[in-house]
């Protein structure tokens, strides 16, 4: 078997923000492997975390619906652990908060389902139905409580 050496240079990073977005629905990692993860991405020249929860956000009241069923969501615990690591690595935190569109994840549900904006379609809010809004504003309040650090917030929407 032949021992292979190499060396691999990488080029400075152009100016600005590198953020790196985590998709913490579906599989989402464990606080272990994140415990690893976080260090290693500041190291390889990240600024900051686009988090993406979902399902995976431990919503409370109304909400709790949305959490995921088939493994445990993170606990507001885990939130504040992911956000100290980040934190003491450098890495600001920006949560990635669905709006109108890509909100498979909550109009999937019953108690949803009229708000759809096309009834068979599961991924679009209706925005002209008054409690869209106040569901948007339910979320995105749960998830801000939970940040209170934060100096900027995303969205996907239309």
């Amino acid at each position: 078997m032949a021992n292979f050496a190499f060396t691999m240079s990488v080029s400075p990073w152009p100016t600005g923000k590198k953020i790196v977005h985590l998709d913490l629905k579906g599989a989402p990692p464990r606080m272990s492997y994140m415990q690893k993860l976080i260090p290693l991405i500041a190291r390889l020249g990240a600024s900051g975390l686009l988090l993406e929860y979902e399902d995976t956000f431990p919503y409370e009241g109304d909400l709790k619906v949305l959490q995921v069923t088939d493994h445990p969501p993170y606990s507001r615990e885990e939130i504040r652990s992911i956000q100290d690591m980040a934190k003491s690595n450098g890495l600001e935190i920006i949560p990635l908060v669905q709006t109108f569109g890509h909100l498979e994840f909550v109009l999937k549900h019953r108690e949803f389902w009229e708000l759809r904006e096309v009834g068979y379609i599961l991924g679009t809010l209706n925005p002209h139905r008054e409690n869209s809004v106040k569901l948007v504003l339910q979320i995105v309040r749960q998830v801000l409580e939970l940040h209170p650090d934060i100096r900027f917030s995303a969205h996907w929407g239309r």
